[in-house]
């Protein structure tokens, strides 16, 4: 995948793990839009207010980068909750939809705003954050693990989506926190 010179928007990007893929994909001649709940000034870089658990904050976030950013290419999804929970006790769901409500269907409503852009270009790319422990499970972070492996299935089968519209997907994993890229390139 070409690294330098693309318009990258990273959900999730405004602390943690996200803020350095930011910073990385910034040093290497890129414009990064960073997202989050509570976006600051972040050293250069833009940002966009995005709360992935409200369908609306997607959509405005959405109009607002496409308004500035029309060449947007590359949409990185790694809006997370992890939190520890004891499956014992029942008061632990409202960690679980929590988690849920995050971690997969906010990954879900970001692809579902930018994939139309992104096929109406003929070529970009999105990319979804997942975790090792979505493939070794651990017993005090089991929803969150079961989401992680729900975005990584469902990323496997966005590929398949995509090849359906005449477009060609590709992916790519690393070993820590297993991100999945769909690339999509025009065959036309």
């Amino acid at each position: 995948m070409k690294l330098t010179n693309r318009t990258v928007l990273i959900v999730g990007g405004t602390s943690g793990i996200g803020l350095e893929l930011a910073h990385r994909f910034a040093k290497n001649g890129n414009t990064v839009v960073a997202g989050g709940r509570k976006p600051e000034p972040l050293d250069g870089l833009q940002s966009v207010q995005i709360d992935v658990t409200d369908p609306a904050s997607v959509l405005r976030a959405r109009d607002e980068v496409l308004a500035a950013h029309p060449d947007l290419d590359v949409v990185v999804t790694m809006s997370g909750a992890l939190l520890t929970e004891d499956l014992r006790d029942p008061a632990h769901i409202t960690d679980a939809e929590n988690m849920v409500a995050t971690n997969l269907l906010g990954t879900i409503r970001v692809i579902d705003a930018f994939t139309p852009h992104l096929i109406g270009r003929g070529a970009g790319t999105i990319i979804t954050v997942s975790s090792g422990i979505a493939f070794l499970p651990f017993p005090l972070m089991a929803t969150y693990g079961a989401t992680k492996a729900a975005v990584h299935s469902y990323t496997e089968s966005l590929r398949a989506h995509l090849v359906g519209t005449g477009e060609r997907p590709r992916r790519w994993r690393s070993s820590t926190r297993r991100p999945c890229r769909s690339t999509i390139t025009s065959t036309r």
